[in-house]
Parts: C-alpha cells; sequence; structure tokens
C-alpha cells in the first residue's frame, strides 16, 4: 500500500467541501461517491441519528439530502491533520435557506474523517450537530 501525500489529501479535503455543499442543497450522488464503501463507516447525522457501514449511511445520506434544500453553505475550518493514511478536519458550516417567507439560518459542527485505501481518499465518517447556544462556564473564585 501506498502513503498518501499531504497535498492529495488537502485537494481531497476540498472536492468533500464542495460535495457537502451538493449534499446539504438536496443532491447527494457527489458526497457519497467520496465515501468509503467499508463495513466500518459511521455517520453521526445531524438529524439526531447514526448509521453504520456503507448500506446504513448510504441510505441516511440519502434520506438527509432529500430533506434539507439549503442553499449559501460555507465552511470555516476550525482543525485539519493528516498523518500518513488518515486524516481529519473539524468544521463550522453555515447554511441558510427560506422557510414560510424568512430565511432559516443553520450552523452544524462537524467532523470529518478520512482514510487513505486502495491508492485514494474516502470519507470514513461524519459527525455533524446544530450550533447550540453558547453557555459560559463559572468562573473559579479566587480565595
Amino acid at each position: 500500500m501506498s502513503e498518501a501525500s499531504a497535498e492529495e489529501f488537502y485537494k481531497f479535503v476540498g472536492k468533500c467541501r464542495r460535495a457537502v455543499s451538493r449534499q446539504v442543497a438536496g443532491h447527494t450522488e457527489s458526497f457519497q461517491d467520496l465515501w468509503s464503501r467499508a463495513d466500518d463507516v459511521v455517520l453521526m447525522g445531524a438529524a439526531g441519528a447514526h448509521a453504520v457501514g456503507w448500506d446504513d449511511v448510504s441510505a441516511s445520506l440519502s434520506w438527509a439530502s432529500s430533506h434539507l434544500g439549503f442553499g449559501n453553505w460555507s465552511a470555516e475550518n476550525l482543525l485539519t491533520g493528516v498523518a500518513g493514511n488518515l486524516g481529519f478536519t473539524v468544521d463550522l458550516e453555515d447554511m441558510s435557506r427560506p422557510v414560510d417567507g424568512k430565511v432559516e439560518e443553520r450552523t452544524l459542527r462537524t467532523s470529518q474523517g478520512y482514510r487513505f485505501e486502495d491508492e485514494r481518499w474516502r470519507v470514513v465518517f461524519r459527525h455533524g450537530d446544530p450550533m447550540a447556544e453558547r453557555v459560559e462556564p463559572p468562573r473559579a473564585q479566587a480565595s
């Protein structure tokens, strides 16, 4: 098995981000094409469900894409790492859509994992959840 280059990884991440923007807009094919077909893939979806294994992940991605319809998608990368044949990204994904004459905005906290297999990068996990209201932790009292 050959080692993947960091340059190939970063190109793949860009391709994934473009595919995710299509996924949330209702077009799942380009994102699903980037996933591993292995039994160990995992999706922890923003709708609260989880799926393990390619068949369940694919079905969940298809369902989610058909129910989203978001546009104006963008990602703010918080952290990216790659070592050997594994990589990850941590992003804030912003998107919006019209609902009943108003604009609904949504931010997801997302992380994705990638593995270099069969001479190419593939997505092996995605976790996304809606951004919660920020709650400040109590500060320690000086004694």
